[in-house]
């Protein structure tokens, strides 16, 4: 999921007056890191804390590239 999400991200950036790629990509993003933080929270793993700060941080940019993405529309 995050693989595509770097492939929607690299295609917006050719392509930058297709909307569609950022909000994928985004979706992507977003629906990864909510994935990553349930997945630690059933099972941790010995860098459960590392782990939990990267799908926070990414679960952030996304929200964030949303909110930018809407304003800008």
């Amino acid at each position: 999921m995050l693989f595509l999400a770097m492939l929607m991200l690299v295609a917006s950036m050719a392509f930058p007056t297709e909307k569609p790629y950022m909000i994928l990509a985004l979706s992507f993003v977003v629906g990864s890191a909510l994935s990553i933080l349930v997945r630690e929270a059933l099972e941790p793993t010995y860098q459960a804390r590392v782990t939990k700060i990267n799908a926070i941080l990414m679960l952030i940019i996304g929200l964030y590239g949303f909110i930018d993405v809407i304003h800008n529309t």
